[in-house]
């Protein structure tokens, strides 16, 4: 009987906190990139992101989030590799100044699921790239929004997903996001 006056007196509190906040966030990036080298070579990379948020307090944000990213390397007679990143993750955003104002940075830390298939081949070397990659990855990203309207904000942030939960990864998968924000 404890643990259930507990659990109750746990859920009224975020049952108040949900109720002082209430508002969703829809959100979406994109970003493409090519450079050219000698001979035909080249790299590019297509990524796009779209995440679903909810405000259980004014700082405090619980977001659903995808990402997918997709870079081909070609260096004639070396490599003609591809790699497709899809990361499914939940997160907490913590924001450091009030709701109203116009600029508002905020701290990301969560955990997801990134998922890398590499195809294609090391010509010179003779072999192929490795098939894939599933890795449980801890989530850490700092960025900030700007309101635009009331109902509208622009939205940057560094991210790193650190493959198994290693601090020393967080440089090996790094994005930097532009999007926007609606809420409702």
């Amino acid at each position: 009987m404890k643990y259930f006056k507990i659990l109750g007196m746990v859920c009224a509190f975020f049952w108040v906190s949900i109720a002082q906040a209430g508002v969703f966030e829809l959100g979406g990036s994109f970003s493409w990139s090519r450079s050219n080298y000698n001979a035909g070579s080249y790299t590019w990379t297509r990524a796009y992101g779209a995440s679903l948020g909810y405000y259980f307090t004014q700082d405090s944000e619980l977001e659903f989030s995808y990402h997918d990213s997709t870079t081909k390397n070609f260096v004639q007679g070396v490599q003609d590799i591809s790699y497709r990143d899809r990361v499914y993750s939940i997160n907490m955003l913590y924001y450091l100044f009030e709701e109203q104002a116009t600029f508002r940075p905020f701290f990301r830390l969560g955990v997801g699921q990134l998922n890398r298939d590499a195809t294609g081949t090391y010509t010179a070397a003779g072999y192929s790239a490795p098939g894939r990659l599933d890795s449980v990855s801890v989530i850490g990203g700092l960025g900030f929004k700007i309101k635009l309207m009331e109902k509208v904000a622009i939205k940057t942030e560094a991210t790193s997903y650190l493959t198994g939960g290693s601090i020393g990864s967080w440089q090996d998968n790094l994005t930097f996001n532009i999007g926007g924000a609606f809420y409702f």
